[in-house]
């Protein structure tokens, strides 16, 4: 072998363990980039589809990963210690932060970890506490398992505190960015503050508007604005219209009327004009938030697989 024949034997020889170790470079590169990438893993006894492929016991999530399940539930295992459950004959897609409800019913079991769907963004407010939401047509069923629940809509704003053992239907509204919710409860001051608590969602909300210390020791039904406290544990109502439901010391749901149509006395309040009573209606208790809450639900009986009882309440 001559030398420019060895020469070049060389050369071949380096630019091989070049392109070798180029391609082994970016094999390496990719791999622990899509590691890098993974966010949990969705785990099932049975068949499911991740991301439209079909799969078999368990499968690695990304963030936006799709989760279709069949005749078993899968269980979603985030890195970032979050737990999930997704029903049987369910779909959802799966996020770092949050799992968006699709079709099914769903169980998150992480207060740091939120459950979105229909508008609304539901996730249990301590340690233990378990959220489950089933879709209905259209319908929300938010049940608290094991500990308080929290709904809230997509912007922010507290919808409703589910107590444990309870649970709540919501109906989602009008939509588009709706900010009018309907509360009633009695009126008291604290700290300088008008409040009332909610009596379906359990909320002690702030009231604002003129007029209002005239409304202490009733039960009114109050409509306006609402807004997310600093803390977003529930809302400030600016008050655009007001219900008198019971004068101060009745009972038994007496309701005071003005002239001879026997009509709760109606009044705004804050300079509005009345008849504005948010998108839920004009009748009966609870919020609307772009949301009308349908049902207010007896108590569930213990465990997240149990069977939810509804108790209709009228609207």
């Amino acid at each position: 072998m001559n030398l420019a024949t060895k020469g070049w034997s060389e050369v071949t020889r380096y630019n091989k363990k070049f392109i070798l170790f180029a391609v082994l470079s970016m094999t390496f590169l990719l791999t622990a980039q899509a590691g890098n990438n993974v966010i949990g893993m969705a785990v099932s006894n049975g068949q499911m589809q991740v991301d439209r492929s079909s799969v078999t016991g368990n499968a690695n999530l990304v963030e936006g990963s799709s989760v279709k399940t069949s005749a078993d539930p899968s269980r979603i295992q985030l890195s970032n210690g979050s737990r999930a459950t997704i029903a049987a004959n369910s779909e959802a897609q799966v996020f770092a932060d949050r799992l968006v409800l699709q079709k099914g019913s769903s169980l998150v079991a992480s207060p740091s970890y939120r459950l979105q769907t229909n508008g609304f963004e539901v996730s249990p407010a301590v340690n233990g506490a378990q959220a489950q939401v089933a879709l209905k047509g259209g319908v929300v069923n938010v049940t608290a398992v094991n500990g308080t629940v929290k709904v809230r809509s997509v912007e922010g704003v507290m919808l409703a505190s589910v107590k444990p053992g309870t649970a709540l239907e919501l109906t989602p509204g009008s939509g588009g960015g709706n900010s009018t919710s309907t509360m009633t409860g009695t009126v008291r001051l604290e700290s300088g503050k008008f409040l009332l608590t909610d009596k379906i969602t359990n909320l002690d909300v702030e009231l604002r508007g003129s007029n209002l210390q005239g409304e202490l020791g009733r039960t009114v039904e109050v409509s306006g604005k609402a807004t997310p406290t600093s803390n977003r544990d529930s809302q400030i109502l600016e008050v655009a219209s007001l219900n008198r439901l019971e004068e101060p010391g009745q009972s038994g749901g007496a309701r005071p009327t003005s002239g001879a149509d026997g009509k709760p006395e109606k009044k705004p309040a804050g300079g509005a004009s009345g008849g504005g009573s948010g998108s839920g209606g004009g009748s009966g208790t609870g919020m609307s938030h772009g949301a009308k809450v349908a049902l207010i639900v007896a108590v569930v009986g213990g465990g997240a697989g149990a069977g939810i009882a509804f108790a209709t309440m009228s609207r």
